[in-house]
């Protein structure tokens, strides 16, 4: 049983961690029909009424086995660029949903709908004005919102340092380093002059606190997931995207593309990232108004804060569940 209250039941299938490994894809060719039987009896028992994945290797033997028990499956593509397992399960499943328009372009269009990424409902009760009031931060203000990750990034932190001085005379920065990187980016703070500090906010984690963070923002500075952009588009801010340069496939950077090419964020390239880059091309965006408010009517617009509700209906409707 899960922390949510969900039965769990995990098959003997590992993710693969090295696709170009022949020993990891013999392994897990041996693993194979192990996992598809176990999932068949799972199926069995519990009597599902349609399969949902997110694709990966792991979710093959269930895939296989839902199809074999006749169980309808839906697949949830969060990339621009479908990983190859899920452009195999797209020919298997009845029913496919994409968070990224550019993923279209490789999946069944006949059964694939853009349905979005899944936000927690409890993220989006907070208002601009809500949210910064919870911080301490002037309705009038300018808010800069950098974020690595839940684990934070080397890259972008070492960015912000070296720019710290010259960010805060801008704007007031929400600074989202991860758990392991808390002490330094505070010792960092201390070194700002006495009036600075106030405008250099540091968090190791963010858990409720992300959805104020997102609302109090004017532009949001962090990583291509599918997760980081969803959620600032689903407030309505602009994003410069920084892509992490190591993710398979390069789909963090087919991500980015999606949504510059949609005007809600500008990209910048791990590595062309130094922090009079950050600088110049934050101010650039702050010292336009108009260009960033265009920018903020393009995230509202290519933004589905509803999308966990619009799944929820579609896996209900293949699955005959009303």
């Amino acid at each position: 049983m899960g922390a949510a209250a969900i039965p769990f039941h995990a098959t003997v299938m590992p993710s693969l961690r090295d696709p170009d490994s022949r020993l990891s894809l013999v392994t897990r060719g041996l693993l194979m029909p192990i996992a598809s039987v176990d999932a068949l009896g799972q199926i069995i028992r519990f009597k599902p009424d349609v399969c949902c994945t997110t694709g990966g290797l792991v979710s093959l033997p269930i895939v296989l086995a839902a199809r074999a028990a006749r169980v309808p499956v839906y697949i949830w593509e969060g990339n621009a660029v479908p990983g190859r397992v899920n452009r195999l399960l797209a020919g298997w499943s009845q029913r496919i949903g994409t968070t990224f328009e550019a993923s279209l372009r490789v999946l069944p269009r006949a059964r694939t709908t853009l349905a979005g990424n899944p936000i927690r409902r409890s993220l989006l009760h907070w208002t601009r004005e809500s949210a910064r009031e919870s911080l301490g931060l002037p309705l009038d203000a300018r808010v800069v919102f950098v974020t690595g990750g839940s684990q934070g990034s080397a890259a972008i932190n070492a960015a912000v340092s070296g720019a710290l001085v010259r960010l805060v005379r801008r704007a007031y920065v929400i600074h989202h380093t991860g758990t392991a990187n808390l002490a330094q980016a505070e010792a960092k703070r201390l070194t700002l002059a006495e009036d600075q500090r106030e405008r250099y906010r540091v968090f190791g984690f963010l858990r409720e606190e992300m959805g104020a963070a997102l609302a109090a923002a004017d532009l949001v500075v962090g990583r291509a997931s599918s997760s980081s952009i969803a959620e600032p588009l689903a407030f309505g801010v602009p994003l410069l995207l920084i892509p992490f340069a190591a993710a398979a496939d390069a789909h963090q950077s087919a991500n980015a593309r999606d949504v510059a090419e949609k005007n809600a964020a500008i990209v910048l390239p791990e590595s062309q990232l130094d922090p009079d880059r950050l600088v110049a091309t934050v101010s650039g965006l702050l010292d336009d108004p108009s260009r960033l408010a265009r920018m903020a009517a393009a995230a509202r617009a290519a933004g589905r804060p509803d999308a966990a509700t619009a799944i929820a209906a579609d896996l209900r409707s293949l699955g005959g569940c009303g």
